[in-house]
Protein backbone atom coordinates (compact mmCIF):
# COMPACT_ATOMS: atom_id res chain seq x y z
CA UNK A 1 0.00 0.00 0.00
CA UNK A 2 3.21 2.17 0.80
CA UNK A 3 4.34 1.79 -2.24
CA UNK A 4 1.27 2.90 -4.34
CA UNK A 5 1.06 5.80 -2.64
CA UNK A 6 4.61 6.89 -3.07
CA UNK A 7 4.12 5.94 -6.93
CA UNK A 8 1.19 8.04 -7.21
CA UNK A 9 2.62 11.41 -6.10
CA UNK A 10 5.54 10.64 -7.98
CA UNK A 11 3.03 10.57 -10.89
CA UNK A 12 0.97 13.28 -10.10
CA UNK A 13 2.77 15.47 -7.93
CA UNK A 14 6.28 16.10 -9.09
CA UNK A 15 7.08 18.98 -7.42
CA UNK A 16 5.64 18.01 -3.96
CA UNK A 17 7.88 16.56 -0.79
CA UNK A 18 6.52 13.90 1.78
CA UNK A 19 7.33 12.49 4.43
CA UNK A 20 6.31 9.88 6.94
CA UNK A 21 6.80 9.40 10.24
CA UNK A 22 8.36 5.93 11.78
CA UNK A 23 5.38 4.15 12.63
CA UNK A 24 4.59 5.14 8.79
CA UNK A 25 0.93 6.55 9.94
CA UNK A 26 1.33 10.45 9.01
CA UNK A 27 2.68 12.16 6.17
CA UNK A 28 3.12 15.81 5.24
CA UNK A 29 3.51 17.86 1.96
CA UNK A 30 5.76 21.02 1.40
CA UNK A 31 5.47 22.79 -1.92
CA UNK A 32 8.77 23.67 -3.86
CA UNK A 33 8.60 27.16 -4.29
CA UNK A 34 7.87 27.26 -0.85
CA UNK A 35 11.87 26.38 0.24
CA UNK A 36 14.79 27.52 0.11
CA UNK A 37 18.28 26.58 -1.14
CA UNK A 38 20.63 26.79 1.56
CA UNK A 39 23.19 27.94 -2.11
CA UNK A 40 20.42 30.69 -2.14
CA UNK A 41 22.43 33.94 -3.31
CA UNK A 42 22.91 37.42 -0.95
CA UNK A 43 20.40 39.25 -3.94
CA UNK A 44 18.04 36.70 -3.91
CA UNK A 45 17.98 36.48 -0.06
CA UNK A 46 17.51 40.42 -0.45
CA UNK A 47 14.87 40.61 -2.85
CA UNK A 48 12.33 38.25 -1.67
CA UNK A 49 12.39 38.29 1.98
CA UNK A 50 10.03 39.12 4.26
CA UNK A 51 11.85 41.10 6.74
CA UNK A 52 15.36 41.80 4.70
CA UNK A 53 13.83 42.87 1.46
CA UNK A 54 11.66 45.83 3.25
CA UNK A 55 14.16 46.95 5.43
CA UNK A 56 16.65 47.38 2.48
CA UNK A 57 13.69 49.04 0.69
CA UNK A 58 13.29 51.35 3.55
CA UNK A 59 17.20 52.24 3.93
CA UNK A 60 17.62 52.41 0.06
CA UNK A 61 14.73 55.04 -0.15
CA UNK A 62 15.62 57.37 2.78
CA UNK A 63 18.93 57.54 0.95
CA UNK A 64 17.41 58.23 -2.44
CA UNK A 65 16.16 61.24 -0.90
CA UNK A 66 19.57 63.26 -0.85
CA UNK A 67 20.47 66.23 -3.14
CA UNK A 68 23.87 67.14 -4.16
CA UNK A 69 24.90 70.27 -5.17
CA UNK A 70 29.08 71.46 -6.71
CA UNK A 71 30.71 74.32 -4.07
CA UNK A 72 33.66 76.06 -4.34
CA UNK A 73 35.94 74.59 -1.48
CA UNK A 74 36.56 78.74 -0.69
CA UNK A 75 33.39 80.40 -0.61
CA UNK A 76 31.09 77.67 0.09
CA UNK A 77 28.87 79.33 -3.12
CA UNK A 78 27.12 76.85 -5.13
CA UNK A 79 27.77 76.47 -8.67
CA UNK A 80 24.51 76.57 -10.53
CA UNK A 81 24.23 74.12 -13.61
CA UNK A 82 27.32 72.00 -12.81
CA UNK A 83 27.50 69.12 -15.50
CA UNK A 84 28.14 66.79 -12.68
CA UNK A 85 24.81 67.77 -10.80
CA UNK A 86 23.02 67.49 -14.09
CA UNK A 87 23.99 64.30 -14.78
CA UNK A 88 23.52 62.85 -11.06
CA UNK A 89 19.68 64.68 -11.73
CA UNK A 90 19.60 62.42 -14.91
CA UNK A 91 21.47 59.72 -14.94
CA UNK A 92 20.35 57.24 -18.04
CA UNK A 93 17.03 56.68 -20.36
CA UNK A 94 15.98 54.04 -17.80
CA UNK A 95 16.05 55.78 -14.22
CA UNK A 96 14.92 58.27 -12.74
CA UNK A 97 17.53 60.06 -9.87
CA UNK A 98 15.31 58.51 -7.40
CA UNK A 99 15.28 54.93 -9.12
CA UNK A 100 19.11 55.39 -9.57
CA UNK A 101 20.26 56.15 -6.46
CA UNK A 102 18.01 53.78 -4.52
CA UNK A 103 19.08 51.41 -7.08
CA UNK A 104 22.70 51.87 -6.33
CA UNK A 105 22.09 51.78 -2.25
CA UNK A 106 20.05 48.52 -2.53
CA UNK A 107 22.57 46.64 -4.76
CA UNK A 108 25.41 47.98 -2.40
CA UNK A 109 24.25 46.42 0.33
CA UNK A 110 22.73 43.11 -0.87
CA UNK A 111 25.91 42.09 -2.85
CA UNK A 112 28.38 43.89 -1.00
CA UNK A 113 29.60 46.13 -3.49
CA UNK A 114 28.20 48.41 -7.03
CA UNK A 115 29.62 49.69 -9.89
CA UNK A 116 28.73 52.75 -11.89
CA UNK A 117 29.82 53.02 -15.04
CA UNK A 118 30.64 56.64 -16.23
CA UNK A 119 29.68 55.80 -19.78
CA UNK A 120 31.25 58.21 -21.80
CA UNK A 121 30.83 59.88 -25.23
CA UNK A 122 32.77 58.42 -28.05
CA UNK A 123 36.11 59.93 -28.35
CA UNK A 124 35.92 62.48 -25.45
CA UNK A 125 35.96 62.26 -21.94
CA UNK A 126 32.66 64.21 -21.12
CA UNK A 127 30.31 61.40 -19.25
CA UNK A 128 27.37 60.97 -21.07
CA UNK A 129 25.27 58.76 -19.05
CA UNK A 130 25.46 56.84 -15.64
CA UNK A 131 24.87 52.89 -15.62
CA UNK A 132 24.44 50.46 -12.56
CA UNK A 133 26.60 47.13 -12.62
CA UNK A 134 25.70 44.03 -11.11
CA UNK A 135 28.47 42.83 -9.28
CA UNK A 136 27.27 39.10 -9.98
CA UNK A 137 27.70 39.96 -14.08
CA UNK A 138 30.91 41.68 -13.74
CA UNK A 139 33.42 39.16 -15.23
CA UNK A 140 37.32 40.01 -14.42
CA UNK A 141 40.24 38.86 -16.53
CA UNK A 142 41.19 35.21 -15.51
CA UNK A 143 43.76 35.16 -13.02
CA UNK A 144 43.15 39.27 -12.20
CA UNK A 145 44.79 40.63 -9.28
CA UNK A 146 44.86 43.93 -8.27
CA UNK A 147 48.04 45.51 -8.87
CA UNK A 148 49.67 48.44 -6.64
CA UNK A 149 49.55 51.46 -9.07
CA UNK A 150 51.71 54.88 -8.77
CA UNK A 151 50.35 58.01 -9.77
CA UNK A 152 52.81 57.67 -12.67
CA UNK A 153 51.30 54.25 -13.80
CA UNK A 154 47.97 55.63 -13.67
CA UNK A 155 47.50 55.18 -17.11
CA UNK A 156 47.85 51.04 -16.31
CA UNK A 157 44.42 51.11 -14.68
CA UNK A 158 43.23 52.83 -18.13
CA UNK A 159 44.17 49.43 -20.05
CA UNK A 160 42.59 47.01 -17.59
CA UNK A 161 38.73 46.30 -18.93
CA UNK A 162 36.32 44.47 -17.17
CA UNK A 163 33.72 42.19 -19.09
CA UNK A 164 29.74 42.92 -18.07
CA UNK A 165 26.84 40.26 -18.96
CA UNK A 166 29.47 37.89 -20.67
CA UNK A 167 26.41 36.04 -21.61
CA UNK A 168 24.01 38.99 -23.13
CA UNK A 169 25.26 42.23 -23.02
CA UNK A 170 28.99 41.57 -23.35
CA UNK A 171 30.38 44.78 -23.23
CA UNK A 172 33.68 45.45 -22.48
CA UNK A 173 34.24 48.34 -19.87
CA UNK A 174 37.71 50.35 -18.67
CA UNK A 175 38.12 49.95 -15.06
CA UNK A 176 39.10 53.73 -14.95
CA UNK A 177 35.21 54.22 -16.04
CA UNK A 178 33.79 52.18 -13.43
CA UNK A 179 32.99 54.23 -9.73
CA UNK A 180 33.10 51.64 -7.01
CA UNK A 181 30.85 51.45 -3.89
CA UNK A 182 31.48 48.83 -1.30
CA UNK A 183 29.28 47.60 1.71
CA UNK A 184 31.86 46.04 3.51
CA UNK A 185 36.00 47.78 3.60
CA UNK A 186 37.21 46.39 -0.03
CA UNK A 187 40.45 45.11 1.14
CA UNK A 188 38.70 42.14 2.73
CA UNK A 189 39.77 40.59 -0.54
CA UNK A 190 43.56 40.81 -0.95
CA UNK A 191 43.94 39.15 -4.61
CA UNK A 192 40.93 41.58 -6.06
CA UNK A 193 39.92 44.99 -4.04
CA UNK A 194 37.01 45.31 -6.66
CA UNK A 195 35.38 41.65 -5.43
CA UNK A 196 34.40 41.71 -1.75
CA UNK A 197 31.29 40.18 0.48
CA UNK A 198 28.45 41.78 1.73
CA UNK A 199 27.19 41.84 5.47
CA UNK A 200 24.00 39.89 3.93
CA UNK A 201 26.46 36.81 4.18
CA UNK A 202 27.01 36.51 7.99
CA UNK A 203 22.98 37.11 8.13
CA UNK A 204 22.58 33.83 6.07
CA UNK A 205 21.51 31.21 9.24
CA UNK A 206 19.34 34.14 10.89
CA UNK A 207 17.23 34.69 7.16
CA UNK A 208 16.67 31.09 6.80
CA UNK A 209 15.63 30.62 10.64
CA UNK A 210 12.94 33.48 9.59
CA UNK A 211 11.81 31.22 6.56
CA UNK A 212 11.69 27.73 8.69
CA UNK A 213 9.45 29.28 10.79
CA UNK A 214 6.92 30.99 9.14
CA UNK A 215 7.16 27.78 6.65
CA UNK A 216 6.29 25.72 9.86
CA UNK A 217 3.76 28.24 10.83
CA UNK A 218 1.93 27.66 7.62
CA UNK A 219 1.70 24.46 7.57
CA UNK A 220 0.27 24.25 11.45
CA UNK A 221 -2.33 26.79 9.88
CA UNK A 222 -3.32 24.21 6.97
CA UNK A 223 -3.45 21.16 9.37
CA UNK A 224 -5.11 23.27 11.85
CA UNK A 225 -9.53 22.40 12.06
CA UNK A 226 -8.59 18.44 10.39
CA UNK A 227 -8.63 15.54 11.87
CA UNK A 228 -7.12 11.84 11.02
CA UNK A 229 -8.92 8.58 11.31
CA UNK A 230 -6.01 5.77 10.30
CA UNK A 231 -5.98 2.26 11.10
CA UNK A 232 -4.10 1.09 14.33
CA UNK A 233 -0.61 0.14 13.68
CA UNK A 234 -0.66 -2.49 16.08
CA UNK A 235 -2.82 -4.68 13.87
CA UNK A 236 -1.14 -3.70 10.43
CA UNK A 237 -3.57 -1.03 9.04
CA UNK A 238 -1.89 1.61 6.75
CA UNK A 239 -3.61 4.82 5.34
CA UNK A 240 -5.89 4.69 2.84
CA UNK A 241 -4.11 5.02 -0.98
CA UNK A 242 -5.49 6.41 -4.71
CA UNK A 243 -9.20 5.19 -4.88
CA UNK A 244 -10.05 4.06 -1.11
CA UNK A 245 -9.12 7.72 -0.18
CA UNK A 246 -10.88 9.40 -2.90
CA UNK A 247 -14.08 6.77 -1.95
CA UNK A 248 -13.45 7.20 1.64
CA UNK A 249 -13.44 10.94 1.75
CA UNK A 250 -16.21 11.22 -0.60
CA UNK A 251 -18.13 8.86 2.20
CA UNK A 252 -17.45 11.06 5.29
CA UNK A 253 -18.30 14.43 3.52
CA UNK A 254 -21.55 13.39 1.20
CA UNK A 255 -23.31 10.93 3.66
CA UNK A 256 -21.52 11.51 6.93
CA UNK A 257 -20.72 14.96 7.56
CA UNK A 258 -21.88 17.80 9.12
CA UNK A 259 -25.73 19.21 7.90
CA UNK A 260 -29.30 17.96 8.35
CA UNK A 261 -30.02 14.56 9.21
CA UNK A 262 -25.88 13.81 9.02
CA UNK A 263 -24.04 12.90 12.11
CA UNK A 264 -20.07 13.05 12.46
CA UNK A 265 -20.26 9.89 14.07
CA UNK A 266 -18.74 7.06 11.65
CA UNK A 267 -18.90 3.56 13.22
CA UNK A 268 -16.99 0.70 11.83
CA UNK A 269 -15.91 -2.88 12.96
CA UNK A 270 -12.10 -2.17 11.81
CA UNK A 271 -9.93 -0.99 14.72
CA UNK A 272 -8.79 2.72 14.13
CA UNK A 273 -7.19 5.23 15.83
CA UNK A 274 -8.19 9.22 15.89
CA UNK A 275 -5.90 12.40 16.15
CA UNK A 276 -6.99 15.97 16.34
CA UNK A 277 -4.20 17.53 14.45
CA UNK A 278 -5.60 21.06 16.05
CA UNK A 279 -2.20 22.56 17.16
CA UNK A 280 -2.25 25.91 19.81
CA UNK A 281 -0.14 28.76 17.45
CA UNK A 282 0.48 30.48 20.36
CA UNK A 283 2.21 27.79 22.65
CA UNK A 284 4.61 27.13 19.31
CA UNK A 285 5.78 30.58 19.80
CA UNK A 286 6.45 31.40 15.92
CA UNK A 287 5.67 34.96 15.99
CA UNK A 288 8.50 35.33 19.04
CA UNK A 289 11.23 33.56 17.32
CA UNK A 290 10.39 36.06 14.03
CA UNK A 291 11.02 39.21 16.51
CA UNK A 292 14.03 38.05 17.64
CA UNK A 293 15.45 37.19 14.44
CA UNK A 294 14.23 40.15 12.84
CA UNK A 295 15.47 42.33 15.31
CA UNK A 296 19.44 40.70 14.46
CA UNK A 297 18.47 41.55 10.83
CA UNK A 298 17.82 45.23 12.04
CA UNK A 299 20.81 45.18 13.82
CA UNK A 300 22.97 44.70 10.85
CA UNK A 301 21.55 47.18 9.28
CA UNK A 302 21.41 49.91 12.17
CA UNK A 303 17.73 50.41 11.85
CA UNK A 304 16.88 51.95 15.59
CA UNK A 305 13.99 50.12 17.05
CA UNK A 306 12.07 53.58 17.24
CA UNK A 307 11.84 53.38 13.15
CA UNK A 308 11.08 50.44 12.43
CA UNK A 309 9.77 47.84 15.13
CA UNK A 310 8.81 44.21 14.72
CA UNK A 311 7.15 44.13 17.78
CA UNK A 312 4.02 46.59 16.60
CA UNK A 313 4.48 48.86 19.42
CA UNK A 314 3.84 52.32 19.47
CA UNK A 315 6.52 54.90 19.98
CA UNK A 316 6.28 58.79 20.93
CA UNK A 317 6.74 60.89 17.94
CA UNK A 318 9.51 62.78 19.64
CA UNK A 319 11.03 59.35 19.85
CA UNK A 320 10.63 58.45 16.46
CA UNK A 321 11.49 61.93 15.31
CA UNK A 322 15.22 62.03 17.37
CA UNK A 323 15.97 58.67 16.13
CA UNK A 324 15.23 58.95 12.45
CA UNK A 325 17.18 62.37 12.45
CA UNK A 326 20.21 60.55 14.02
CA UNK A 327 19.82 57.88 11.41
CA UNK A 328 19.77 60.22 8.87
CA UNK A 329 23.09 62.24 10.39
CA UNK A 330 25.05 59.42 11.29
CA UNK A 331 24.39 56.79 8.66
CA UNK A 332 22.67 58.06 5.69
CA UNK A 333 24.80 60.92 5.91
CA UNK A 334 28.25 58.65 5.97
CA UNK A 335 26.92 56.73 3.45
CA UNK A 336 26.06 60.01 1.24
CA UNK A 337 28.99 61.18 2.00
CA UNK A 338 31.19 57.78 0.21
CA UNK A 339 29.05 58.52 -2.68
CA UNK A 340 30.25 61.88 -3.73
CA UNK A 341 34.05 60.93 -2.83
CA UNK A 342 33.85 58.55 -5.71
CA UNK A 343 32.89 61.08 -8.02
CA UNK A 344 35.96 63.67 -6.69
CA UNK A 345 37.95 62.74 -10.14
CA UNK A 346 35.41 64.39 -12.18
CA UNK A 347 35.17 67.79 -10.62
CA UNK A 348 37.76 70.66 -11.31
CA UNK A 349 40.24 71.37 -8.14
CA UNK A 350 38.60 73.75 -5.65
CA UNK A 351 35.33 72.46 -6.20
CA UNK A 352 33.77 69.76 -3.93
CA UNK A 353 30.48 67.64 -4.10
CA UNK A 354 28.26 68.13 -1.14
CA UNK A 355 25.42 65.84 0.25
CA UNK A 356 22.55 67.04 1.50
CA UNK A 357 19.48 65.54 3.18
CA UNK A 358 18.84 69.28 5.04
CA UNK A 359 15.39 69.61 2.70
CA UNK A 360 13.78 66.69 4.34
CA UNK A 361 10.94 68.03 6.93
CA UNK A 362 12.19 65.69 9.59
CA UNK A 363 15.42 67.82 9.53
CA UNK A 364 13.97 70.85 10.29
CA UNK A 365 13.94 69.50 14.10
CA UNK A 366 17.90 70.07 13.44
CA UNK A 367 17.03 73.32 12.76
CA UNK A 368 15.25 74.33 15.88
CA UNK A 369 17.57 72.81 18.07
CA UNK A 370 20.34 74.76 16.84
CA UNK A 371 17.87 78.08 17.11
CA UNK A 372 17.56 77.19 20.82
CA UNK A 373 21.19 76.27 21.01
CA UNK A 374 22.34 79.73 20.00
CA UNK A 375 19.14 81.58 21.65
CA UNK A 376 20.83 79.71 24.97
CA UNK A 377 24.16 80.67 24.29
CA UNK A 378 23.17 84.14 23.68
CA UNK A 379 21.37 84.53 26.97
CA UNK A 380 24.11 82.99 28.39
CA UNK A 381 26.72 85.74 27.15
CA UNK A 382 24.26 88.97 28.07
CA UNK A 383 24.52 87.36 31.66
CA UNK A 384 27.87 86.86 31.86
CA UNK A 385 28.89 91.13 30.07
CA UNK A 386 25.79 91.92 33.15
CA UNK A 387 27.77 90.24 35.59
CA UNK A 388 30.96 92.19 34.78
CA UNK A 389 32.63 89.79 32.95
CA UNK A 390 35.00 90.56 30.06
CA UNK A 391 33.46 91.11 26.87
CA UNK A 392 36.51 88.70 25.24
CA UNK A 393 36.22 86.26 27.66
CA UNK A 394 32.39 86.10 27.65
CA UNK A 395 32.69 85.11 24.10
CA UNK A 396 34.69 82.70 24.44
CA UNK A 397 33.46 81.11 27.07
CA UNK A 398 29.82 81.18 25.15
CA UNK A 399 31.52 79.71 22.26
CA UNK A 400 31.34 82.51 20.08
CA UNK A 401 34.59 84.50 18.19
CA UNK A 402 36.84 86.45 20.32
CA UNK A 403 36.58 89.49 17.81
CA UNK A 404 32.78 90.01 17.04
CA UNK A 405 31.44 92.83 17.71
CA UNK A 406 28.53 93.89 19.51
CA UNK A 407 26.11 96.49 19.07
CA UNK A 408 25.78 97.64 22.48
CA UNK A 409 22.56 100.07 22.28
CA UNK A 410 20.80 97.37 20.39
CA UNK A 411 22.01 94.64 23.44
CA UNK A 412 20.11 97.54 25.63
CA UNK A 413 17.71 98.27 24.08
CA UNK A 414 16.25 94.53 24.20
CA UNK A 415 16.36 94.51 27.81
CA UNK A 416 12.71 94.19 29.39
CA UNK A 417 11.50 97.89 30.43
CA UNK A 418 11.93 98.88 34.27
CA UNK A 419 8.82 100.14 35.77
CA UNK A 420 9.03 103.45 37.38
CA UNK A 421 6.79 104.56 40.76
CA UNK A 422 4.12 106.79 37.50
CA UNK A 423 3.67 103.50 36.27
CA UNK A 424 5.87 104.42 33.05
CA UNK A 425 9.21 103.33 32.84
CA UNK A 426 12.74 103.62 31.23
CA UNK A 427 15.33 101.54 29.51
CA UNK A 428 18.20 101.22 31.31
CA UNK A 429 21.02 103.72 30.92
CA UNK A 430 22.98 103.20 28.12
CA UNK A 431 26.83 104.45 27.87
CA UNK A 432 27.22 106.57 24.66
CA UNK A 433 30.47 108.28 23.72
CA UNK A 434 31.28 108.35 27.65
CA UNK A 435 27.88 109.99 28.47
CA UNK A 436 24.98 107.58 30.15
CA UNK A 437 21.63 108.94 28.61
CA UNK A 438 18.41 107.59 29.24
CA UNK A 439 16.32 106.17 26.24
CA UNK A 440 12.53 107.62 26.59
CA UNK A 441 9.70 104.92 26.20
CA UNK A 442 6.40 105.85 25.33
CA UNK A 443 3.23 105.35 28.24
Amino acid sequence: MGLDITNWFRRNRSDLIYERTLDENNWYFIEDDMRWSVDESNLQYSLRHPILTPALLFLSNLFAQVRFSVVDKKTQEVIEGHPLTKLLADPNFYQSRIDFLESAQFLKIAQGRVGIWKKRIIGFEEIDQLYLLRADLITFPEGYQTKHIFNKQRDDLGRETIIYDKEKLNITIPLKDIVWLFDLPNVSNKKNFFENDSRITGLHQVLRNVLDTELAKNIIIKTNGKEMISGDSATGGFPFGGDEQKNAKQIFNDQLGLGFGRSRLWMTKAKVTHKNLTVAMRDLGHDESVKVDGNIIYTALHIPKDILSLEAKKTTYNNFKESLTSFIQNDMQSQANDFAEAFMNELEDGEELIPSFDHLPVMQFIEIEKYSAIQGRAKALDDLINAGVPQKESLELCGFPKNMKLDEKARQAAKPQVATANGGGTNPKVKENGQFSEIPIAN
